[in-house]
């Protein structure tokens, strides 16, 4: 299905029984909720997503019953949702009534949990053959660590992402945002597409198990080759490049409203060098005994980045990185997020969208999909209340009679 200026959501038909929770999976299944597809969110009071509870939350005094967190309403935009008690035989009859009428299911638990369900591949294709299954634990469905969970940090440390970050001689840093649970939602829907690709081709489903451990892994990319090759384990390398010098970020005289400010700056070759340096005019870094060709500033690599630093800390950061970039030099701003959303308007007009909750009263800004198809991006909605959708999908999706659906309310597997 082509998207155009009349079809501004390319899986619309498609239909997603989603039980990731938390943020790695609800990003994932987030990208098929915006572009069209039905995603019904499977929870229960057993199994709330914790994310509902935690993270940024409105000030109480605009807050309503309907409002979210900030961090469930950025995961679970344009979704469903709908309860659900697994842990008993009419609960799992339910949602084997749903599975049956949905091309994709979603889950981010430990390995076994679906099987102990009744809920596994092999049991879900003998009622849709062309099923396609995705489960994202951290360790995978197999091995001895199928049944470890983790948080994002814990990934991220798991991967060997944070042992290549730092200095020299110093602990491992890592990084503040939890990338993992950004870069394998990206991993778990391109793996989605690709089956439903497959799919549309011969008609049959795929099991889909990806663990997020080694999608963040997969991350360090020439780390690894090299250690696989030359069992080598990097050095944390700060923010020095193994080639060439200077590569790395520089302090910059302080801005009114912000005192932390960096340069960013890569000198790829001689050339670039004898630009920049002709540029900035400075005695120290002019000596070309010291920094003439690469391999010299490898030598030196630590006087030149002191250097570089002595001088960049003199000179304000916007006007020295576009100095830079108007000869070519490879410089930029290290921006903060105040930088990010108020110094480039089309970053917040295209990247941005206000929601509000159901009451009324608070209004979300969230990021849209960055993906923009034929100048438009996906048409989002907000995220679904706990339970929202419970009457709608019961009775007109799964065929429930009003009377069946109050005897489920009143047995606690709609809870």
């Amino acid at each position: 299905m082509s998207i155009g200026l009349n079809n501004p959501k390319p899986l619309e038909g498609l239909r997603v029984c989603d039980f990731f929770w938390l943020i790695a999976g609800p990003a994932c299944s987030r990208v098929f909720a915006d572009w069209g597809a039905e995603v019904i969110k499977v929870e229960s009071s057993n199994r709330l997503d914790e994310i509902r509870q935690t993270g940024s939350w409105p000030p109480d005094s605009m807050r309503s019953a309907d409002s979210h967190n900030g961090v469930f309403n950025d995961c679970n935009t344009s979704k469903k949702a709908i309860q659900v008690d697994l842990n008993t035989e009419k609960g799992i009859e339910v949602i084997k009534r749903l599975i049956a009428k949905s091309d994709i299911v979603t889950n981010n638990f430990t390995g076994e949990r679906m099987d102990r369900w009744g809920l596994g591949y092999e049991d879900l294709k003998k009622i849709n053959p062309e099923l396609i299954m995705l489960t994202m634990p951290v360790m995978g469905t197999t091995g001895p660590q199928r049944n470890f969970g983790a948080i994002g940090n814990n990934v991220i440390a798991l991967g060997g992402i944070n042992y290549a970050m730092g200095f020299p001689g110093t602990p491992p840093t890592g990084m503040g945002p939890l990338y993992s649970d950004f870069a394998a939602p990206y991993f778990a829907a391109s793996a989605i597409l690709a089956a439903l690709y497959h799919r549309d081709k011969t008609g049959e489903g795929q099991f889909i198990d990806l663990a997020q451990f080694q999608a963040t892994a997969s991350l360090l990319g020439p780390a690894l080759l090299d250690y696989s090759a030359n069992k080598t384990v990097p050095e944390r390398p700060g923010n020095t490049h193994p080639d060439f010098a200077p590569h790395g970020v520089y302090p910059c005289a302080p801005a009114t409203h912000n005192s932390d400010r960096w340069l960013a700056l890569s000198i790829e070759n001689d050339l670039a060098w004898q630009r920049f340096t002709e540029l900035i005019a400075d005695p120290v870094l002019s000596d070309k005994s010291k920094f003439a060709t690469n391999d010299l500033r490898k030598t030196h690599e630590t006087l030149l980045n002191d250097a570089i630093a002595n001088y960049t800390s003199n000179h304000e950061v916007w006007a020295l990185a576009g100095k830079l970039q108007d000869e070519g030099i490879t410089a930029g701003v290290t921006q903060d997020l105040s930088d990010v959303l108020d110094r480039d308007p089309g970053m917040r007009v295209q990247h941005f969208e206000n929601l509000t909750d159901l009451a009324g009263r608070v209004t979300y800004t969230t990021h849209r999909q960055p993906v923009r198809i034929n100048e438009q991006t996906a048409p989002m909605g907000r995220a679904p209340l706990f339970g929202e959708h419970n009457y709608e999908v019961y009775t007109n999706l799964l065929g429930y009679s009003d009377i069946e659906y109050a005897q489920l309310v009143a047995a606690g597997i709609v809870n």
